[in-house]
């Protein structure tokens, strides 16, 4: 899903003169391939993917916690934020406007028939419809994000100048000071 946006924020790392010399420490990270599997599970028993996408959002959130220490966690909180809200008050599933998505090049019909494990058809029914997925967004890899997506795709980008040890503090930007944290 964020394969393009990982990319390109490892080419601005390296553009800012960013290397990998010593990763972060990141505590709990078997809650994060906890959810990674549910989330794999959710596409292989799609009769039960509502319950394994809201128990996998759960995990994450685990995960997020224990490394809130993390400016970028804390963006990433934000955007699971708002994602949960929006698929646990849609039964498990990211609802997706149709018009939008019919721009894609990809086939709707599991969408359109229920079946697609992660995301329903944006109706008049459904819950939160501004949380949804209703932003088309043209890039190397099209797809119909939401509000929540946005923070995710942000805090993937301060994540990785983190990981290329180049962080980007956007409370430092916000209170004028240097946007570089000094290692």
């Amino acid at each position: 899903m964020l394969l393009d946006v990982i990319c390109f924020s490892f080419i601005v790392a390296l553009l800012r003169g960013g290397r990998v010399k010593e990763l972060p420490k990141f505590y709990k990270v078997g809650l994060l391939v906890g959810s990674i599997i549910l989330q794999v599970c959710a596409a292989f028993f799609s009769k039960w993917s509502g319950v394994f996408i809201s128990v996998a959002y759960v995990l994450i959130l685990g995960f997020f916690v224990f490394n809130r220490q993390y400016e970028d966690m804390r963006i990433f909180m934000v955007g699971w934020f708002l994602n949960a809200l929006a698929i646990w008050t849609n039964r498990g599933k990211m609802p997706i406007d149709l018009e939008q998505a019919k721009r894609l090049p990809y086939d709707l019909e599991p969408v359109i028939n229920g079946t697609n494990f992660k995301h329903s058809v944006l109706t008049e029914a459904s819950n939160l419809p501004f949380l949804t997925d209703v932003i088309y967004m043209p890039s190397i890899i099209p797809r119909v994000i939401s509000i929540g997506d946005i923070f995710i795709m942000l805090g993937a980008f301060l994540l990785v100048q983190r990981l290329m040890n180049k962080p980007i503090s956007l409370l430092q930007l916000r209170e004028g000071k240097s946007y570089a944290a000094k290692n």
